[in-house]
């Protein structure tokens, strides 16, 4: 298995991007998807007619693929966060034709496992929006205990995703490709980052 490993900062680059712009939300049926900008945009002072940030910045992260296993995490973030074993019932991570990791959709007899991430900070959340595929959208989720966390979603019809992913899917030879692009990514990050600043 290959994997994308060019100076593009998004590990898909030819996926295209939601059409979520700062600050928006969208609603899909009964599903809120929130838009990934600004998600750490304080509250603004009672006597300004602007919005702040939908984001619950408060929620963790529910992650269902790649994001579960810890060598991915430490590659991207320098820590493995500290994470609860959870699952997303009425969710499914469905294997997407030609990629490496899946997309959580609805599925209402399915039950999709997982971790959760309850400490991320604002730094890791910035990371994992850059790397995460663009054309993912983000939603509030409950969890099997009831609470809520967010997720990245695939904007699919889910029938047409009907394999169930597992990490099984990515064999050794593919997991250390899917590591050095991880590895690449967050060098490649750093230094946008760097570039910013000077």
């Amino acid at each position: 298995m290959s994997t994308t490993t060019s100076n593009n900062p998004n590990p898909n680059p030819n996926t295209p991007a939601a059409p979520s712009g700062p600050g928006s939300t969208k609603i899909a049926g009964r599903l809120e998807l929130l838009s990934r900008q600004n998600r750490y945009q304080p509250p603004l002072s009672s006597s300004s007619s602007a919005r702040s940030s939908p984001f619950p910045t408060h929620l963790g992260l529910f992650a269902y693929g790649t994001l579960t296993i810890d060598a991915v995490m430490h590659a991207l973030l320098d820590r493995v966060p500290p994470s609860t074993l959870t699952s997303a019932p009425g969710w499914r991570a469905a294997g997407l034709p030609d990629l490496p990791y899946p997309g959580l959709v609805t599925d209402p007899t399915s039950v999709a496992p997982g971790r959760a991430y309850n400490d991320l900070t604002e730094r890791e959340w910035a990371i994992l929006d850059s790397f995460e595929n663009p054309k993912y959208d983000v939603a509030r989720v409950t969890l099997a205990s009831g609470a809520e966390a967010l997720a990245y979603i695939w904007p699919a019809d889910p029938p047409a995703l009907t394999t169930t992913w597992t990490v099984d899917f990515i064999d050794t030879e593919g997991m250390e490709d899917y590591l050095a692009m991880c590895v690449e990514f967050r060098q490649d990050w750093e230094e946008s980052q760097r570039s910013k600043t000077s």
